[in-house]
C-alpha cells in the first residue's frame, strides 16, 4: 500500500534531506510556528469562523553565499551561476510560509487550513542571480479574495539599496553598499506571483481567508493591480470552459472598445500562414524550406515515480519540486533545440490542475512551442511548453496535473560554430496552431494583458 499522508503538518513529519537548505529552513520554521499554534497537540475539531484582517507582512530569507561554502556549492550550476530551478523551488516554499502565516488566526481551538498552490504567474528574471553576491528572497501577500490569495515574491541582490531588510543582512549591507553599482529604483532581479487556495482540512471545501488590509499607498496600488489581473484570468478561464468567444474582452473595463476584431484577424492570419507552411514541409520534405521543423520533432520527456522524500508538509508531492523538474526539462529541451546554452527569461501560465501523490507515476513532456525570429538582437526567443501527467498503467489512463510555459533566449548562430541559425517551429494542425497563438502570440498583441517578455 502507498504511504499514508500525515494527519497534520506539525505532527510526525521530518523534512527530507533532498530539499534545499533554504526550503529545509523554511519548512522547519513553519513546523515550529504550527507547533506554537497548538497544531501538534490534540487535533482541533472546529473550523475557523471569525476572520482576522491583517496587513501585508514581508518575510525574507538570505542566501549567504559569501559566508557558507556548502550553500554556495549546493546552488552552483555547471557554468558557475545560480541554479534557477532550485531558487524556483525555494520561492514556492517561502510563499507557502507567508500564506500559512496570513491564514493563521492564533486560535488553538481551530484547525489550520489546507493551503494549495493553484498557479504561478509572471515569473520574470530581470537580471542574472550571481554566486559572487548574497541574494535575498522576499515576499508578502499582495491580494486576498474569498478563499484565495496572491503572494508577490522577489529576489534581490543583498547589497541593492532597495533590498528588503532581513535579519542577517544589516551588518553585511553596510559593507557592500554600491559594490555592483545598483541604482535605487532599479527593481528586483526576479519577481513572481504565487496563487494559493485555502481548503478545509476535513471537508476539503473552500475555506475563507483572512482579509488583507493594505497599509500604504504601494500595497494599495499592488492590491488593485493584482485584483484586476485575477479578474481577467478568471474571465478568460470561464470563457474557455464555456466555449464563449471573448478575444480581447476586459471585465474590468466593460465599456472599453473590444479588440476582438483585430485580434481575431491576427489569429486567423497566423493559423492560415502556419498551416500553409506545415503542408509544404510535410508534403514536400525534400523541397521545403530547411529553416523550419515541426514542433513535434522537438519533443523530449522523462518519466519517474514520485517518491516519499518529495512530499510537502501536507503529505502530497511538493509543487516546488515539480516546478524545478519542469524547468530543468525545459532548459534541456531548449538547449538541444538551439544548439547553444539558453538563458532563462520567464515563466508564465503555470497551473497546478491536480494534486500529485506519493507513488504516482509522473510523465513530463516538453516541446518547443514557438520561436520568435523577429528580434533585432543577437538572440532568439524560444517558448517551451511542459506538461506533467499523472500516469496510471493499471487503469491505462493519464491525467494532466500541471502545465508550464518557459521562455529562454538562445544565440541566433547556434553555438557560434558554423553559422547555423535557430530554426522556426511549425504546428501540426489547425488546433495546434490556435493553441500556439493563444499561448505565445496573443500576449504580445493584446495590449490589455501585461505579459512582459
Amino acid at each position: 500500500e502507498r504511504l499514508a499522508r500525515p494527519a497534520s503538518s506539525a505532527r510526525g513529519y521530518a523534512v527530507a534531506r533532498e530539499r534545499t537548505a533554504i526550503t529545509s529552513k523554511l519548512w522547519q520554521d513553519r513546523l515550529a510556528q504550527a507547533k506554537a499554534a497548538g497544531v501538534s497537540e490534540a487535533a482541533a475539531t472546529r473550523a475557523q469562523e471569525a476572520l482576522v484582517p491583517k496587513p501585508p507582512t514581508r518575510t525574507s530569507i538570505r542566501y549567504s553565499f559569501s559566508a557558507d561554502e556548502n550553500l554556495l556549492e549546493a546552488y552552483r550550476n555547471p557554468w558557475n551561476a545560480v541554479r534557477v530551478g532550485r531558487v524556483l523551488e525555494d520561492l514556492d516554499s517561502l510563499a507557502g510560509n507567508i500564506a500559512f502565516s496570513h491564514c493563521d488566526d492564533a486560535d488553538r481551538a481551530t484547525r489550520p487550513q489546507l493551503l494549495v498552490t493553484a498557479s504561478v504567474d509572471r515569473v520574470r528574471l530581470m537580471r542574472a542571480l550571481k554566486l559572487e553576491e548574497d541574494v535575498i528572497l522576499s515576499g508578502a501577500v499582495a491580494w486576498v479574495g474569498r478563499s484565495s490569495m496572491v503572494i508577490r515574491m522577489e529576489a534581490w541582490p543583498a547589497e541593492h539599496p532597495d533590498a528588503p531588510p532581513c535579519e542577517e543582512t544589516n551588518v553585511l549591507r553596510e559593507t557592500n553598499v554600491g559594490k555592483e553599482g545598483y541604482a535605487p529604483g532599479s527593481g528586483p532581479s526576479l519577481s513572481a506571483d504565487f496563487t494559493f487556495v485555502a481548503r478545509d482540512a476535513v471537508t476539503n471545501k473552500s475555506a475563507a481567508v483572512n482579509p488583507l488590509v493594505p497599509d500604504c499607498d504601494a500595497s494599495q496600488t499592488l492590491f488593485a493591480q493584482t485584483a484586476e489581473r485575477v479578474a481577467r484570468k478568471k474571465e478568460k478561464a470561464k470563457a474557455e470552459k464555456t466555449g464563449r468567444k471573448t478575444v480581447g474582452e476586459d471585465p474590468a473595463r466593460p465599456n472599453a472598445p473590444h479588440l476582438e476584431t483585430s485580434l481575431a484577424s491576427a489569429k486567423n492570419a497566423f493559423v492560415d500562414a502556419a498551416l500553409n507552411e506545415t503542408r509544404a514541409v510535410t508534403t514536400f520534405p525534400a523541397l521545403a524550406s530547411t529553416d523550419a521543423i515541426l514542433s513535434e520533432a522537438t519533443r523530449t520527456e522523462n518519466i519517474f515515480v514520485a517518491q516519499p522524500q518529495q512530499r510537502n508538509l501536507s503529505g502530497r508531492i511538493f509543487g516546488g519540486f515539480l516546478l524545478r523538474r519542469a524547468f530543468e526539462l525545459a532548459f534541456a529541451t531548449s538547449y538541444v533545440f538551439g544548439g547553444a546554452r539558453p538563458r532563462f527569461k520567464s515563466v508564465r501560465d503555470m497551473d497546478f490542475l491536480k494534486p500529485v501523490d506519493v507513488g504516482d507515476l509522473l510523465r513530463f513532456k516538453a516541446r518547443v512551442l514557438h520561436v520568435d525570429t523577429t528580434s533585432k538582437t543577437s538572440e532568439t526567443c524560444v517558448d517551451v511548453e511542459v506538461e506533467c501527467l499523472v500516469t496510471k498503467p493499471e487503469e491505462t489512463s493519464a491525467e494532466l496535473s500541471n502545465t508550464f510555459l518557459f521562455t529562454f533566449h538562445v544565440e541566433n548562430e547556434a553555438g557560434g560554430r558554423d553559422g547555423r541559425k535557430v530554426r522556426r517551429v511549425l504546428p501540426a494542425s489547425r488546433e495546434d496552431a490556435a493553441h500556439v497563438w493563444e499561448r505565445c502570440l496573443r500576449p504580445r498583441l493584446d495590449t490589455e494583458t501585461d505579459y512582459g517578455r
